[in-house]
C-alpha cells in the first residue's frame, strides 16, 4: 500500500492565519493539495494530520467535497505527527498541506525512486547564487548551482526506513529538522533526488495566495477542458 501523510497540523505563524483553509478560486488550500493526491492512481490512502480540536471540522470538510481521507491526530512537532501517520502504507509520502500545486507526474516518479532507492524527495536546482554565511553575516563561501538543490515535497520513504528515523530523532527530541530527508539522511539512508518543478510552490506569507490564485487560473487554462474543475 502507498500511503501519503499530509501535515495540517500547524499554527501558520508566518502566515497570521490558518492558511490552509484560505481559498484558491473557491476551495480551501487544504481542499486543492489533497485533490492532487487522489487523482493520482498510485496512492491508495491520504491522511491528514491535524490538530485534535480541527479533526472534525477537517473530516466534514473532505466529505463536502467527497474526498477520501482519514484525518488523524498530528503532533506539537511535525516530526510527530508524521511519526503518527507512518503507522499505515508500505511506501510512506510526505506533503506540505500548503504546497497544492504538484504535478502528478512528479508523485509518479518520486513513487517509482523510493521503490528503487528507498528514500526518495523532490527537489529543484536554484535560479540564484547561494551563499553561505554564520551570524555575523559575513560571506564565507558561494555554493555551486550545479550541485545545490531546493528541497521540496512530496518526500518518500520505506515504512521501516521512516519509522526508524523518525523513532530516533523523537527519543532524541531533535525537532530542528528543516525536512524529512534531513532526518532520514542523518540515520545513514541515502535520499536520491527526483527533479521536481518550479510550479510546486509552498504558501509561506500572504502574498504567495496572490501567486497561487493566479498559477491556478494559467494551469486551468492549458488543461483539456474535461480536465478543468474548480
Amino acid at each position: 500500500m502507498r500511503s501519503v501523510v499530509i501535515t495540517a497540523a500547524g499554527n501558520s505563524t508566518r502566515f497570521g492565519e490558518n492558511k490552509l483553509l484560505l481559498e484558491i478560486l473557491g476551495k480551501p488550500t487544504i481542499v486543492r493539495t489533497v485533490e492532487v493526491f487522489a487523482k493520482c492512481p498510485q496512492i491508495d490512502e491520504i491522511i491528514v494530520a491535524t490538530r485534535k480540536q480541527d479533526i472534525l471540522y477537517y473530516q466534514e470538510l473532505f466529505n463536502r467535497y467527497e474526498l477520501i481521507v482519514r484525518v488523524i491526530e498530528g503532533g506539537q512537532e511535525r516530526i510527530e505527527s508524521l511519526y503518527k501517520g507512518a503507522s499505515y502504507g508500505d511506501i510512506l509520502l510526505t506533503h506540505d498541506g500548503a504546497r497544492p500545486f504538484t504535478p502528478v507526474w512528479l508523485i509518479d516518479h518520486l513513487i517509482q525512486a523510493v521503490e528503487e532507492y528507498g528514500a526518495a524527495m523532490a527537489a529543484v536546482p536554484p535560479n540564484a547564487t547561494i551563499k553561505y554565511a554564520e551570524n555575523d553575516l559575513i560571506i564565507r563561501s558561494s555554493l555551486p548551482r550545479a550541485t545545490t538543490w531546493i528541497a521540496q515535497t512530496p518526500q518518500g520513504f520505506r515504512r521501516e526506513i521512516l519509522l526508524h528515523s523518525l523513532e530516533s530523532a523523537i527519543k532524541q527530541k531533535y525537532f530542528v529538522a528543516t525536512d524529512d530527508s534531513e532526518i532520514v539522511a542523518m540515520h545513514g539512508y541515502p535520499v536520491k533526488i527526483v527533479p521536481g518543478d518550479p510550479i510546486n510552490m509552498k504558501l509561506t506569507v500572504k502574498s504567495d495566495l496572490a501567486v497561487a490564485t493566479e498559477l491556478f487560473k494559467q494551469e486551468m487554462k492549458k488543461r483539456p477542458k474535461e480536465e478543468r474543475y474548480v
